[in-house]
């Protein structure tokens, strides 16, 4: 590894699949709004670097989704610090351009490099029903996905364009001796998920570029409720459960990962280790 990686504690506040709600019971909303102003001051009070929103920040109602997205961002602007987005499948609902601006993002997917590691954000929406395909091979891929109904046409692929600059980051980063932290809403692996919620589209493909890299040390992603795990290629593909179902078990509001230059440790709302990663 390269002399350049900073090895100091990179330490950063993660939550996934909030789906706020503005339709739901008065009691629920206040509820919600208050567990989502407490991991706030969790992480204030864990002195984070920055915080993650894996995606399906808001429910996507047909009709309040404007006001989800309000809502949502009123609540979230607490924080003090900065909050790096991913557009999940529920945000959907509304334009992606209406999501990148009011999520400040520059574009669907982006990168961005802090102590040593690179941090690279997929749009797993890049193709799908919410987007014209770009070049023939991206309507083939939507074509061939939505032909069958068990891929579910709420889940979507990463298109060519992202693809190629998927692997110049890779390289990039391998050059510059930083260590890779991949993040997806979607689930790139069968074992992480179940057949209901399916996974990236073309999580093959990318697996397979993640791999081609030795820079890739994790992949962590929301989109399946009740989260999961699993080794391969000696990468760490990390599924956290969903603020949604925080009642149901495993009782996961959010979660607080630290990362240094040979793992990565990931805590619960009550401080609890719930992963506890070596790097290969």
């Amino acid at each position: 590894m390269s002399s350049t990686l900073n090895t100091s504690t990179l330490k950063f506040g993660i939550i996934t699949d909030i789906h706020f709600s503005t339709t739901s019971e008065p009691a629920a909303a206040i509820t919600t709004a208050a567990d989502l102003l407490g991991w706030l001051e969790h992480c204030k009070k864990q002195n984070v670097d920055f915080l993650f929103q894996l995606g399906d920040l808001i429910k996507g109602s047909e009709e309040h989704s404007q006001e989800e997205l309000r809502q949502a961002t009123s609540i979230l602007k607490e924080f003090p610090g900065t909050i790096h987005h991913v557009i999940g499948n529920h945000c959907l609902a509304l334009t992606k351009k209406t999501l990148l601006n009011a999520l400040g993002l520059p574009a669907p997917y982006y990168s961005f490099t802090a102590k040593g590691f690179h941090f690279i954000v997929l749009d797993g929406m890049d193709v799908s029903i919410h987007n014209e395909p770009e070049t023939a091979e991206e309507r083939q891929t939507l074509e061939y996905f939505l032909a069958r109904p068990e891929k579910h046409d709420y889940c979507g692929a990463v298109g060519v364009r992202q693809k190629v600059w998927l692997k110049k980051e890779l390289d990039t980063a391998e050059r510059a001796g930083e260590k890779v932290i991949v993040i997806c809403h979607f689930p790139l692996l069968p074992e992480t998920t179940d057949p209901k919620h399916g996974l990236l589209w073309n999580h093959q493909e990318i697996v397979d570029i993640l791999a081609s890299s030795n820079a890739v040390t994790a992949c962590i992603s929301g989109h399946y409720h009740y989260g999961g795990y699993a080794l391969k290629n000696k990468i760490h593909f990390v599924v956290l459960p969903a603020f949604v179902t925080r009642h149901e078990h495993p009782c996961f509001t959010h979660g607080i990962v630290e990362l240094e230059s040979d793992g990565i440790v990931i805590r619960n709302q009550q401080n609890t280790v719930v992963s506890n990663l070596s790097f290969l």
